[in-house]
């Protein structure tokens, strides 16, 4: 499905490349948001306790992995989390059934070719380095309650 997003916050915590562990996944990272007293009572605050995201930057040479969740209303983020801004933009997206928080725990190098794939074969323009997108974001989005899962990839800004 293709869709404009409006423009959106992705609030959380950025993990650079280099803590990624063994399995190419970032699961020590996820948990320590997970047991975060500051992310917690932020999600609690601002009633999104249902939903989680991880952000995938990507850079030319790099990435940097976020994990946190997206708002439309950003209000009093604590100290120890950050913001990001994500554009308006095109995006191709993705969406399965009957997930959980242990697929932010797959090896990204499994994952996210997958889903580029899926998308490459709808005829969704996929740059061979997502980097050298001039929206270089892939967002995977969970509700806890449905266990609906959304991969989402940035194709192009809205002007």
């Amino acid at each position: 499905m293709d869709r404009i997003q409006e423009t959106v916050t992705f609030v959380g915590r950025p993990f650079p490349d280099t803590m990624m562990d063994k399995q190419r996944s970032y699961t020590a990272c996820n948990m320590k948001m997970e047991n975060d007293p500051v992310f917690q009572k932020f999600l609690k605050d601002n009633n999104l306790q249902t939903q989680r995201t991880n952000m995938i930057v990507f850079g030319p040479d790099n990435f940097m992995y976020w994990y946190g969740v997206l708002t439309t209303k950003v209000r009093n983020i604590p100290s120890g989390l950050m913001k990001y801004q994500l554009p308006k933009a095109k995006v191709a997206e993705e969406s399965s059934a009957d997930q959980t928080l242990a697929f932010f725990n797959m090896p990204l190098n499994a994952v996210l070719p997958k889903f580029l794939k899926k998308l490459a074969t709808r005829g969704v323009k996929v740059y061979e380095n997502v980097g050298d997108s001039p929206t270089p974001y892939v967002l995977q989005t969970l509700n806890l309650d449905t266990k609906k899962l959304t991969q989402t990839l940035y194709v192009e800004a809205s002007k």
